[in-house]
């Protein structure tokens, strides 16, 4: 069946759109992009449907700068429903410069309605309304022009239920008797730090082997990654197109002081040895007091495995009796954390003592190894 919609494909139209959409109590808003080559994605679609069921889709590269549309997700009276938000939020963020407020995401919201908080938008869709939707053009180049017109009516049909699957999602929250959980965890998509870039000196702690680095070596790849966050900006290229993860983790181990020690290919070493060679010295230069604290790591003996695994089942069991997703509670990490800081853990370090979650997991540290034991 093909999907009704309006193409929004000029300036002036997009204008109008924007006038016509700021009375609607709620607006599902979607994004198709590329994102293989660049480090910024590449917007090639905005979708947005009304609660009534009209859907228009705004063609970014006809309509023209977008910042008109900031004008409706900035606007906190309309509910904007989007399904996992915070990557579509970003790129709409970048686009219009404006971070989105009042933000309903029907992926996170699923967590609080009996659903796994990590169902697809077409899952969603089948457990919710009984709508099974195609989705054969995951992959479809959105930068191509013209769009073919199952590609628009499979952009149409990512935002035309968003409404109902919504109110369906927060009647069956408020049946459970979480709604006000749902309500405080949406909150957190409003703060402008969810959506903004994060700092170049940050970038070091998205490796996964940084952890097992001594504080010296660290510091240096917080200095090399910070360097390749900029450089990739700047160029708009993938990070892994300057230099991958693994070669920065290297480096960093090895401290090295010479061209030789960085161990890159010889292109590599000619364009950046020079700047990769100043990044470990100005590590290497730091003040002990100036290292950057160790990445947590959960202990490993058997006895706290253990311990752990009995605090997660216990979560996870009351988190199943209000209908909530475990995952949407804690991590196994954030759990080890929490249990390794025992009574001393404090609400501003952990969220697990903050908020909703601390009736499912705030009593897990205040008595640590038999406190776990003692659940029931």
């Amino acid at each position: 069946m093909t999907t009704p919609f309006e193409m929004i494909a000029a300036p002036t139209a997009l204008r109008t759109l924007v006038d016509r959409l700021q009375e609607e109590a709620v607006l599902a808003f979607d994004t198709e992009f590329t994102w293989e080559r660049t480090y910024y994605a590449r917007l090639g679609l905005v979708q947005i449907a009304a609660a009534d069921g009209r859907s228009f889709l705004v063609d970014p590269l006809a309509a023209g700068d977008l910042a008109p549309m900031g004008e409706l997700l900035a606007n906190a009276r309309i509910v904007k429903i989007l399904h996992d938000a915070p990557q579509d939020l970003m790129i709409l963020r970048r686009a219009t410069g404006v971070t989105a407020r009042n933000v309903f995401d029907t992926r996170q919201a699923a967590g609080f309605a009996g659903l796994a908080s990590t169902l697809s938008l077409a899952n969603l869709l089948a457990e919710t309304l009984d709508v099974h939707l195609a989705k054969a053009h995951t992959r479809a180049d959105w930068l191509a022009r013209p769009l073919a017109p199952e590609e628009l009516d499979y952009a149409a049909d990512d935002v035309r239920y968003l409404p109902e699957v919504a109110d369906r999602l927060r009647a069956r929250a408020r049946t459970a008797g979480v709604e006000a959980w749902l309500d405080e965890e949406r909150a957190a998509l409003d703060a402008p730090e969810t959506t903004a870039e994060k700092p170049s000196a940050e970038a070091y702690l998205r490796i996964r082997a940084a952890a097992n680095l001594a504080p010296r070596s660290l510091a240096a790849l917080r200095e090399l990654a910070a360097w390749r966050e900029e450089a990739a900006r700047a160029a708009d290229l993938p990070r892994r197109w300057l230099l991958e993860d693994g070669e920065l983790v290297a480096i960093a181990a090895a401290l090295p002081r010479t061209p030789d020690g960085l161990m890159l290919k010889p292109p590599a070493v000619a364009r950046w040895g020079a700047v990769l060679l100043a990044a470990v010295r100005r590590a290497q230069e730091l003040p002990e007091a100036e290292l950057p604290p160790p990445i947590f790591q959960p202990r490993r003996d058997a006895a706290f495995r253990q311990e752990l695994d009995r605090a997660l089942g216990e979560i996870q069991v009351r988190a199943a009796a209000r209908g909530v997703d475990p995952a949407l509670v804690c991590s196994r990490n954030d759990l080890a954390r929490l249990l390794q800081a025992g009574p001393a853990a404090k609400p501003e370090d952990h969220p697990l003592l903050r908020g909703w979650r601390v009736e499912l997991a705030g009593d897990l540290a205040a008595h640590p190894h038999q406190g776990v034991l003692r659940m029931e």
